[in-house]
């Protein structure tokens, strides 16, 4: 989920692009506090939840209709829907993570409903181990972003039919 488009990967690469890997860091940084604030408010409600049946039940249409949301655009999108360069990219990084549904449901999900060996089972544990993959899903987005671009812009198609193609298997294994 971390590594598939959404707003934060897809503005990513747009940076990544258009600035090279090091000038994207700091809507990189705007990211990773983005993802923390998301994952202090998944916290609050992921412990008093994480045993409510209905609760992972609406999560899980949530989840299923944004994925299937997500899969839609993916495949209508093309090269030519990029943004601009961002001004103020911390901020701008702040607020399209902390506004991604995306994230919301990613952090949610991982804290309630996916089971892991006793060791990584903490919620400390998970919670860290969340944030690293959520932070690097943008980074090697903004590391490979030039050369993301040239192939998507190549081959489009074919990479919108297969990323369409994972998150309508994600939807399905949802369940």
């Amino acid at each position: 989920m971390s590594f598939t488009p959404g707003p934060n990967t897809i503005m990513a690469m747009s940076e990544g692009q258009r600035k090279g890997f090091i000038s994207a860091l700091p809507f990189n940084l705007g990211v990773f506090i983005g993802i923390l604030f998301t994952l202090a408010i998944a916290l609050l409600f992921s412990e008093p939840l994480k045993h409510n049946h209905s609760f992972i039940i609406i999560m899980k249409i949530v989840g299923t209709l944004y994925l299937l949301y997500l899969a839609y655009h993916v495949l209508i999108s093309k090269p030519d829907s990029a943004k601009e360069a961002l001004e103020r990219p911390v901020l701008k990084g702040i607020l399209i993570q902390a506004t991604n549904v995306k994230a919301m449901l990613y952090f949610l999900t991982g804290l309630t409903t996916f089971t892991l060996p006793d060791a990584w089972n903490s919620t400390f544990v998970r919670s860290i181990l969340l944030i690293v993959i959520g932070i690097a899903g943008a980074i090697v987005w903004s590391l490979l972003g030039q050369v993301m671009n040239r192939i998507y812009q190549q081959h489009y198609k074919i990479i919108n039919i297969v990323i369409t193609a994972l998150l309508l298997y994600s939807a399905v294994d949802l369940w």
